[in-house]
């Protein structure tokens, strides 16, 4: 559980967008820089929210309340509402899950179906570990799931103007 945690790392879901924003750019794919976007909005909606949430409530962890839980990582917040992992890996999910589509034997899926029981297992962690109580991961989650969808409707809604996530038509000459 302390590996799976690491998922819905800020270090790590910024990376991963990151990383398909530069990959969609070097392949010249304008698909993959369009997820990247939603995905680096929609990681950033949710981190400011729940940092104002986190300073506002000052909810402390279990492990400083309560006095048998069994600390597994080292955890330097003192701040445990919302849980920011999870608000991290269901935007990440939402973004991606819902503007991916996977081909598999001929039927098109959402990526949502792999990315969601990921997110759900990276926040059962969260409490297993010891740093979150149920609550926090169910409103971290809520909150990366709307900053998932938000961001969708940003870029669907105003970003398609924009010459870097267009797709350029060529025209033949006759």
């Amino acid at each position: 559980m302390p590996i799976i945690t690491d998922i819905g790392s800020t270090a790590v879901v910024f990376t991963i967008s990151t990383i398909l924003l530069i990959v969609g750019i070097l392949k010249k794919n304008i698909k993959l820089r369009r997820l990247a976007i939603i995905g680096l909005i929609a990681f950033i909606i949710t981190a400011t929210i729940i940092f104002t949430l986190k300073v506002s409530v000052e909810e402390p962890r279990p492990f400083i309340v309560l006095k048998y839980v069994n600390l597994l990582i080292m955890e330097n917040d003192p701040y445990s509402f919302p849980s920011g992992h999870s608000g991290n890996i269901f935007a990440l999910a939402t973004a991606f899950g819902l503007n991916w589509t996977l081909k598999i034997r001929g039927k098109q899926f959402k990526l949502a179906w792999i990315l969601y029981p990921i997110a759900l297992l990276t926040c059962f962690s969260r409490v297993y570990i010891g740093v979150h109580y149920p609550f926090d991961i169910l409103i971290g989650g809520l909150i990366g799931i709307f900053g998932g969808l938000l961001a969708t409707f940003i870029v669907n809604k105003y970003f398609n103007d924009i010459n870097f996530l267009k797709e350029k038509k060529e025209y033949k000459k006759m």
